[in-house]
């Protein structure tokens, strides 16, 4: 293919389509070139980067670009050309243009310049001080000996080619009529390169023009910059597939369908992270030209944060620019508000910051993005959104915010209608579900299995002592008779019913269940284990795992999740979870911080030491263990359920029921826990 070839105007002029001078003539013309050779006042390598596949296919076609600019240039341009401008010992920099960074304009200079596809030589005016050199012509030679040239007002820079507004007359060798006009752009071209005007003008090549120093350095074009990553960020947006499942696909379908405002109710596991990136993605592709977006991602950790950022960057999914908005970042107000500034001047385009919930419901994250949103649409994402809907937290919902995803698998607030309400209103009063059954169910095309690894559910029936059972009884007894007050304070109410709750999750049989079952799973083969307990539980629970040699390690409020702690840059928690995916740890143990989002697939086996009623605990903790991974055995889920005794009955063991009914419902083994319960004289698959 040729330059006769392609479907070329005999004239060109800026439209709205910003790309269109680089589509429709430039990156075609040069990918079909073998010689091009360029007059233009002004030059920026930023040039080079927004026609990189035009200049590719140049240099793949074994050619040369010939440059003759005026000697004004940016300093980081002139360095370059200043180290590179013959060719040396560098030349083999990089092995192809096309391994350079679209955005590293700088290192594609210095490639083309080394290899000896570029030749640039300076023009200077001698008619007075202020003559400037400042014509504009192109000329194109293909492997066929046609050639194109074209001459107007567009300078060799990415804002000329992008961001203002040009024309430009076409001629070519092969229409009749207009050969002359070609050949007369060629002629100029051969007598300013050989230096032949030397009544008007001076021609020096790089060495040259540094030895001579006549080159005047300007200071960088930060727009022109600017133009030239927001054109490579959004051409690569635009080329940007996120290959989502058939149910990720049904969501994002569903939050733009219902005004990009939904919550996501989807099972842990099946990839809400992954379906909420390719919303972020569709808004990028649809943004107007006078936009801008902030994505904000609000997680309960740190630690979620980064897994965040490290999906969409093993996505390849970029922005101008990104930051970590949280405590561990003390600098993070000031970066909020000049990132919101940037935005506001237009310095950027799209921004995502990665923050806690704590974070994005203080007054200081408020106040700035309140003061500073001016025009800045703002895209808000939560994760495990539940625990936004607390009194303290629910006030990161801010109606600034123009679209909304909420992520949960459980986004019911257990005693709190209140906060579920509010969170489903925001959310757009929508949502989507694909729930632990669905995702057991449905086949995963790619590996053949379902979304969820299957798994065994056994109940560890754990018997409460008999001073255990008379506290029990004795608490309820007082619950009884403050709930019969026509006036009770219900905070009261609730301190009771939590004293009588931790009585079973605290149970002192339990940690002798547990040395019989670490017994039964063997401590040397145990492996890929997480072992839920409380914060009175803990110190013993490690100490017997110890005794038995088995290496531990636990991930509480303690174990950092922002201070680094080894030259891999991970922090404390995240190395933990490391050396566990590794084996190097057997068994994590856990109270509420592995509860919500953290991703460790390896993780097969639960040990439900201690859980509440609330299916947002055990819903979460369940899910820990059942995502899939290559070659994962079936998942198995072990559950202390605290029976007492009957005097104490007072639906405790119901209660417990209800859980592993919840649970169980879904185990391969359903049948056998059932049984198992009608044995304690409990019928679980009652209603």
């Amino acid at each position: 293919m040729g330059l006769r070839d392609l479907s070329i105007n005999t004239s060109y002029e800026s439209s709205s389509e910003k790309s269109q001078l680089l589509d429709t003539f430039y990156i075609p013309v040069l990918e079909n070139s073998i010689k091009y050779y360029r007059i233009a006042g002004f030059f920026s390598s930023s040039a080079l980067s927004v026609a990189a596949e035009g200049i590719e296919g140049l240099v793949k076609n074994n050619g040369k670009m010939y440059l003759l600019v005026s000697p004004e240039l940016s300093e980081q341009d002139y360095q370059i050309m200043k180290e590179h401008g013959s060719l040396n010992d560098n030349c083999e920099i990089f092995k192809n243009f096309s391994t350079i960074n679209p955005d590293d304009n700088l290192k594609a200079l210095a490639w083309m310049l080394d290899s000896g596809h570029l030749e640039i030589k300076i023009v200077v005016g001698i008619k007075s001080k202020y003559s400037l050199f400042h014509q504009k012509i192109g000329i194109f030679t293909d492997a066929k000996g046609d050639m194109l040239s074209f001459s107007g007002s567009i300078n060799e820079t990415a804002q000329a080619w992008i961001n203002n507004i040009e024309e430009f007359k076409v001629f070519r060798s092969w229409e009749p009529g207009q050969v002359e006009y070609l050949t007369s752009d060629l002629k100029k071209f051969l007598l300013y390169w050989k230096n032949e005007k030397k009544d008007i003008a001076c021609v020096y090549s790089i060495p040259e023009s540094v030895k001579e120093k006549i080159i005047q350095i300007k200071p960088a074009n930060i727009w022109d910059l600017n133009i030239m990553r927001r054109y490579n960020a959004d051409k690569k947006i635009n080329q940007k597939e996120i290959s989502l499942f058939s149910h990720q696909r049904k969501a994002v379908n569903a939050w733009i369908q219902n005004d990009y405002r939904l919550l996501m109710e989807m099972a842990t596991g099946t990839g809400k992270t992954r379906t909420a990136i390719g919303c972020l993605v569709e808004k990028l592709k649809e943004m107007k030209e006078s936009e801008s977006i902030l994505v904000i991602i609000a997680t309960p950790q740190n630690t979620l944060s980064r897994q965040w950022r490290t999906e969409l960057s093993n996505l390849d999914v970029s922005v101008d620019k990104e930051a970590i908005i949280d405590g561990s970042n003390n600098k993070w107000r000031k970066e909020l508000e000049l990132m919101l500034f940037d935005l506001r001047e237009e310095q950027i385009k799209t921004a995502i910051i990665f923050t806690t919930h704590d974070t994005a419901s203080s007054d200081k994250f408020i106040d700035i993005i309140k003061k500073c949103k001016d025009n800045t649409k703002i895209l808000f994402i939560g994760d495990e959104v539940h625990a936004i809907g607390s009194q303290k937290q629910r006030k990161a919902l801010l109606p600034e915010y123009d679209y909304r995803i909420g992520l949960s698998a459980t986004p019911e607030r257990m005693y709190d209608k209140e906060g579920t309400s509010l969170i489903r209103d925001y959310f757009g009063k929508k949502s989507f579900e694909f729930t632990i059954a669905d995702a057991l169910n449905t086949i995963n095309p790619i590996t053949g299995r379902p979304f969820l690894n299957r798994f065994e559910y056994y109940p560890v029936f754990v018997d409460l002592t008999e001073e255990e059972n008379k506290k029990y009884r004795k608490l309820t007894q007082q619950i009884i008779i403050l709930k019969n007050k026509k006036d009770y304070d219900p905070d009261e109410l609730q301190i009771l019913y939590t004293r009588r709750a931790n009585i079973g999750k605290n149970a002192q049989n339990k940690i002798e269940a547990l040395d019989t079952l670490l017994d039964k799973l063997d401590p040397e083969n145990i492996e890929d284990t997480i072992l839920f307990v409380t914060d009175k539980q803990i110190n013993q629970a490690l100490t017997l795992l110890s005794d038995k040699k088995i290496k531990r390690a636990k991930i509480t409020e303690q174990e950092s999740a922002s201070k680094i702690v080894n030259k891999q840059g991970e922090t404390e928690r995240q190395a933990i979870i490391e050396q566990f995916k590794s084996h190097q740890i057997q068994v994590v143990l856990g109270i509420k911080c592995l509860d919500e989002g953290i991703d460790i697939p390896n993780a097969r086996i639960a040990i439900l030491m201690a859980s509440s009623t609330n299916p947002r605990e055990f819903v979460q903790r369940v899910g820990r263990v059942i995502r899939q991974a290559p070659n994962k055995a079936t998942s198995i889920i072990y559950d202390f359920i605290v029976v007492p005794d009957n005097l104490s009955r007072s639906g405790l063991l119901e209660k417990e029921s209800r859980r592993a009914k919840y649970i169980a419902i879904n185990a391969v083994n359903y049948n056998h826990v059932k049984a198992l319960f009608l044995q304690r004289g409990v019928d679980i698959n009652a209603d």
